[in-house]
Order: structure tokens, then C-alpha cells, then sequence
């Protein structure tokens, strides 16, 4: 009970220490779209998401696609000040919307609530801000790509065919998942290790400190440890890896069940679901590795 305790106030930290605003006036409704998390939406429209909660009543951040939130903002501004976090774009002769989304990595959604586009019709000349991003070459360090072959490193002797430890029952594993989920939306950074920024192998390590199981720093060094597992017999709490632009040095998320995975995206700037039958994974899927297994289990 004391380390169900923890992970709660833990949990509770998370939420809490996440960058607030505190608007006050007219109030927006949004329809929650597949994918969509509080963090992504709170930070779209400028505002905590303790506002949105407490505003729509909710006590979790769990949100469900299609549901209606009421979206409470300034009378003034119904957007952030985006001056010191926006940089501008000029739209280029026949550009669209969808072409600007998929070249910056911002989804139409967010150009549209930060310019107030009434429409997806862009003229060419316009001006468009859109929020600054992390340098190029370091997010290219990291994104999935297919450039190269992937080596798989040699695994050390001893570290072959061996778990680190054994979930005490399948509640804990269950709790695991649900941890794991809370960290959806937090932003990408490489090299980051905070709820600020994380990336991918920093966040898997994190997970499992928390259930104390100590990982190495890099994905490349998590790749050489625990019992290697077929993409067919994967289970919640595996880790799955794929192959990057650069050579051996592997990407890694969790297996959360139903062919799903979360993972700190370089692509997606956030901790995101994805699955792994998706075409650009699929091709790119290493193996899987199993850090703490259930008795019986194999």
C-alpha cells in the first residue's frame, strides 16, 4: 500500500508541476478527436489543464474521442501570447494546410486556434505562426527513418535470455500501464529527462525506476539487456525497439497490449501512442525485450 501510495503522490506531482495559465471569460467548446490528450489540448489553447478540468468537472486526465469539453477563455485574447513562442511562416504559391502541417510537425488544429483560421483555404503570401521547434538536427538524430540497416549490437554474456525482475502480481503490472499512460503528451526533447522534456530512452527509464528496476541511459544500451521477445508473444510492460537514421542507435517504446505502444516521438514532439501494425513501424520493428515478466511466463 505505501508504494501504491507513492505512485499516486508521484503521479499527482506530474500533473501538478506542468506550466498553468489562468484565463477568465467566455468559454469555447471542443469535440475531443482520436489521439487527442489534456496536455495537447491545454497547450494548444494557452491554459492549465486544471482549467479545463475544473471547468468540465472531470477528476482524471482520461479523456474519450468525441466528447465535449468547454474550453474557458480570456475575453481579450482567446489565444496565448504566442510572441515569444511562435515564429512566422509565409505561405509559398499553392501550399495548403495539410502540406504545412506535415512539412513542421504542427497539426492543422494548432495553426488554426494560434492564427484563428475561420477556414483551411490559405492565400499564397500569407503570413502563419507557427510554434518554434527544437533544432532540426537533433530531432533528425532520432527520428525513425529507413536510410539503414539496423545491426543488432551483441548482446554481453549473462544478460542473454534473462528478465530483471517478476511483477508481484497483476495488479502491479496493471498500475504500470497506467503510469505509463499518465505521461502522455509530455513533450519530446533530446536529451531530456523531465516532464519538461524527455526522450524516448530517458522516459522508459523513468518508468521503471519508479518500479525499481534501474536501466541503462540510452536505447542502445536498453536493447543489450533483459529476454529477447517476438513481435507474436509480446505483453504489457515489453519494450519494443526500432531501427533509427542512425546506425545502432535504436528507438524504444512500451508495449501497452492490443498491438500499442507508447513512446516519447521525436516525429509526434510528445509521448504518444502508436501501433506497432502501422506500415512505417512495422517495417522498422527490431524486437521486443522483456524487463519483468509474471510467473510462469515466457
Amino acid at each position: 500500500m505505501g508504494k501504491r501510495n507513492f505512485l499516486w503522490i508521484f503521479l499527482s506531482f506530474l500533473i501538478f508541476t506542468l506550466p498553468s495559465f489562468n484565463p477568465a471569460g467566455a468559454e469555447e467548446r471542443y469535440i475531443v478527436k482520436p489521439g487527442d490528450s489534456l496536455y495537447r489540448i491545454s497547450k494548444s489553447y494557452g491554459i492549465s489543464m486544471e482549467s479545463i478540468k475544473e471547468a468540465n468537472g472531470l477528476k482524471s486526465d482520461l479523456l474519450k474521442p468525441k466528447q465535449i469539453l468547454l474550453i474557458p477563455l480570456s475575453r481579450d485574447n482567446h489565444f496565448m501570447d504566442l510572441s515569444e513562442e511562435t515564429t512566422p511562416y509565409l505561405v509559398k504559391p499553392g501550399e495548403s494546410l495539410y502540406q504545412i502541417s506535415k512539412r513542421t510537425g504542427c497539426s492543422i488544429e494548432e495553426i488554426r486556434r494560434i492564427n484563428r483560421l475561420q477556414s483551411i483555404h490559405l492565400k499564397a503570401g500569407q503570413t502563419l505562426l507557427l510554434p518554434k521547434r527544437t533544432n532540426s538536427t537533433e530531432e533528425e538524430s532520432e527520428e525513425l527513418g529507413d536510410s539503414e540497416e539496423f545491426q543488432e549490437p551483441i548482446e554481453p554474456e549473462g544478460s542473454i535470455g534473462e528478465s530483471n525482475g517478476k511483477w508481484s502480481s497483476p495488479e502491479e503490472r496493471s498500475l504500470f500501464i497506467r503510469v505509463v499512460k499518465s505521461f502522455l503528451g509530455i513533450p519530446y526533447r533530446l536529451g531530456g529527462t523531465t516532464i519538461r522534456g524527455i526522450d524516448c530512452s530517458a522516459f522508459v527509464k523513468k518508468i521503471y525506476e519508479i518500479f525499481n528496476i534501474s536501466l541503462p541511459r540510452t536505447a542502445k544500451e536498453q536493447l543489450q539487456i533483459g529476454k529477447k521477445i517476438e513481435r507474436e508473444k509480446l505483453t504489457e510492460g515489453d519494450l519494443v525497439f526500432f531501427k533509427t537514421r542512425r546506425q545502432n542507435h535504436p528507438h524504444v517504446g512500451i508495449y501497452i497490449g492490443n498491438n500499442e505502444f507508447i513512446h516519447a516521438s521525436s516525429r509526434g514532439k510528445e509521448v504518444r501512442i502508436d501501433r506497432l501494425d502501422a506500415p512505417y513501424f512495422h517495417i522498422r520493428f527490431i524486437k521486443g525485450v522483456r524487463i519483468k515478466e509474471m510467473e510462469g511466463e515466457s
